[in-house]
């Protein structure tokens, strides 16, 4: 009696365990990025071409065809996507979304976002892969020449004709031996690493200013006074790979106040989200800001 009910035991853990690896499996929690422009038109690791109005997505390990649910944490927007690419290769991200997907989920302006990835279909379906026409159509067969010419100008056209077809053949297009990485386009020759803690007070540092408006909500995680430790509070949340950072230079006295804020978004009630899950998930404090009301 005890053997058997050891061995029930054992084929309910097992069943168990297999349907915790099966669910674990089908979902998965990261960042989820998107498509530049750039990359419109061009070929996935999979041979197909990439449309930014379709509802795509890369990932490592689902393969082409898989229906992926992503769900945005923050906002609870979501949209299905098929995969037909390869990656992302970008630490802690789990998927890549076309612009037309990003938009669905308001992250285009945010550049990434904490998102729920759910396997929602399966496909056998192959991608399809270019197939030129002289491919799929059997080459014309030579014609056989004859044993023993008794007119040997027959011959010297034959071979001139011959000839005159190898020099007509289009050349083989050269291979493109340009350095890639999966995604994202051809690698510029200057290559820029993200700098995290190992930050420096002395180096040099490349900076892009943009003004994405006053407008929308963002999550103030500190104020300074001294620009040099804005330049180390930035490098502390890239580390923790955040890249949507904002930096409000306001008047203060005798000297401007630099506030770190994290956005923007949408709504305030997204906003309050983001810093709950800042705080749960990071540690980091923050508090709610109206970017519209700020007076510069």
């Amino acid at each position: 009696m005890r053997t058997v009910f050891a061995k029930f035991l054992f084929a309910a853990l097992f069943l168990f365990a297999g349907a915790a690896l099966a669910a674990q499996d089908n979902e998965e929690w990261g960042l989820a990025s998107y498509y530049s422009d750039d990359f419109q038109g061009r070929e996935t690791a999979y041979g197909v071409q990439y449309d930014k109005n379709q509802l795509t997505a890369a990932h490592k390990r689902h393969p082409y065809g898989t229906k992926l649910k992503v769900t945005r944490l923050d906002n609870n927007k979501t949209v299905v996507v098929t995969v037909i690419d390869k990656g992302p290769y970008i630490k802690g991200r789990v998927v890549d979304l076309s612009m037309a997907a990003a938009r669905q989920l308001g992250i285009v302006q945010d550049g990434v976002a904490e998102v729920k990835v759910e396997v929602v279909g399966r496909s056998t379906e192959t991608p399809k892969a270019k197939t030129e026409t002289a491919a799929t159509t059997a080459p014309p067969k030579k014609a056989d020449l004859p044993t023993a010419f008794d007119n040997a100008e027959n011959a010297r056209r034959i071979a001139a004709r011959e000839e005159t077809k190898k020099a007509e053949a289009p050349a083989a297009p050269k291979e493109d031996t340009r350095e890639r990485t999966p995604n994202t386009g051809y690698v510029p020759a200057n290559k820029s690493r993200l700098v995290g803690k190992e930050y420096q007070k002395y180096g040099l540092y490349r900076i892009v200013l943009e003004q994405p408006g006053n407008r929308g909500f963002g999550v103030q995680v500190s104020s300074l006074e001294n620009y040099e430790n804005v330049f180390k509070q930035v490098a502390d949340l890239q580390a923790k790979w955040f890249d949507n950072i904002l930096i409000s230079i306001e008047p203060s006295f005798d000297r401007p106040m630099y506030k770190v804020l994290l956005g923007p978004f949408d709504s305030e009630s997204a906003a309050d989200n983001y810093r709950k899950s800042l705080a749960s998930k990071h540690k980091i404090k923050g508090f709610v800001v109206n970017l519209g009301e700020i007076q510069y």
